[in-house]
């Protein structure tokens, strides 16, 4: 659906820069614009008619439009306001034009034929280049308190929102578990929002199949599975795979791993939406759902010798899960925001966002995403995750 939502922010921003210019009135640059349109969306609908994701060059192309639509909609929108509202300031106040008046015409031009598009394209540019780039490999150390020393230096290797679809392609889930693969961790995640596009699959599935830690891999289900109708084909590709125990689904359930003579059960929670709907659930709704995950995920009876490692697509269940004395949570779903400034997430809409969080004894990372379904980055860039835990 991508492609049709960024067709109609591109046809919203043409009228916005279209307000702020008196250039694009001309028929020249009204065909230009349609030509740079075919330019990005010819390959990305025969992607759509005929598969294969879309290749690099095309992917910058369709990551720096996108991005430099999205800046025009962010800066041209109040610019425009701004005009309007200096046209009626005038009209009401019945403002003599003055000999300020065409220097002022002349900034304004300036801005809107030359300012406003030559940096939106160019940040564009830029952010898509870091989009198409190869993740990056982070390594963290996470020392928890009352760990016990039979896991000391257990190795979790986590891939998660790789979206495979029309920008990310299986052969990036390919790359990051062979990655993990040759870091020799012990347990292989891949935290929700694994496939976008359903005619890729079994190849993605393959892929995660090339699992070779002690534990195999586990996943949980990000809200990208539960849109679109993408729920039952995702459940019966992972029920087609279960006979081969190296990829397990945990949808608030647990599963026990024995390593060096120690219990690690392993929890992961469904994301708080009701299958085909809108993820974007208020707080008290989303927040009555994680409990109810909470209550039947943690339902079983733990041992006392048991460690635990919560898995959620959805950062906002850490507190629950600090609440059960979770010693860490893994999580993605936020990308980080995609575009940082300073370390700073320009796109801040999460209480967690990236990176570490602690609750009392217990932790959480956040990853900033293995793919992206829009390719643009700027400051955070994709990432394939490899975190040893310490006895505190």
């Amino acid at each position: 659906m991508l492609i049709y939502e960024s067709a109609a922010l591109t046809v919203i921003a043409y009228f916005v820069i279209f307000g702020v210019s008196p250039w694009l009135r001309s028929r020249r640059s009204g065909l230009t614009l349609a030509c740079l349109a075919v330019v990005v969306y010819g390959p990305w609908l025969m992607v759509r008619a005929y598969g294969a994701p879309l290749g690099a060059v095309a992917t910058w192309l369709a990551g720096t439009w996108i991005f430099a639509t999205l800046f025009v909609l962010t800066v041209g929108l109040p610019l425009l306001l701004v005009k309007g509202a200096v046209r009626l300031w005038r009209r009401i106040a019945s403002h003599p034009r003055n000999s300020t008046q065409p220097q002022d015409e002349s900034r304004r031009e300036f801005i809107g034929n030359v300012a406003l598009p030559s940096l939106a394209l160019s940040l564009g540019a830029g952010g898509a280049l870091s989009g198409v780039s190869d993740f990056v490999i982070k390594k963290i150390e996470i020392r928890l308190r009352d760990w016990p020393r039979a896991l000391d230096g257990f190795r979790i290797g986590q891939i998660t929102d790789t979206h495979v679809g029309d920008f990310i392609s299986p052969q990036v889930v390919k790359r990051a578990v062979d990655l993990l693969n040759a870091a020799n961790v012990h347990l292989q995640v891949m935290t929700g929002d694994l496939v976008d596009n359903l005619n890729y699959v079994e190849s993605t599935f393959d892929a995660l199949e090339r699992c070779r830690a002690p534990h195999g891999m586990l996943t949980v289900l990000g809200n990208h599975e539960k849109m679109h109708h993408r729920l039952e084909p995702m459940l019966a590709a992972y029920a087609r795979r279960r006979s081969r125990r190296i990829v397990r689904l945990l949808v608030d359930s647990s599963e026990v791993l024995r390593h060096n003579g120690a219990r690690l059960r392993v929890v992961g929670v469904d994301f708080p939406m009701y299958a085909n709907s809108n993820h974007f659930l208020g707080r008290p709704q989303r927040r009555v759902l994680m409990q109810q995950s909470a209550q039947i995920a943690f339902a079983e009876e733990t041992e006392s010798n048991e460690s635990l490692l919560c898995l959620s697509h959805h950062p906002e269940f850490f507190p629950f899960a600090a609440e059960r004395n979770v010693g860490l949570t893994l999580s993605g779903h936020t990308h980080g925001g995609q575009v940082a400034i300073g370390g700073k997430s320009v796109f801040s809409t999460y209480q967690y966002m990236l990176g570490q969080y602690q609750l009392g004894d217990s932790h959480l990372y956040v990853s900033g995403g293995t793919g992206h379904w829009l390719p643009v980055r700027f400051g955070v860039p994709t990432e394939v995750t490899v975190i040893t835990l310490r006895s505190a």
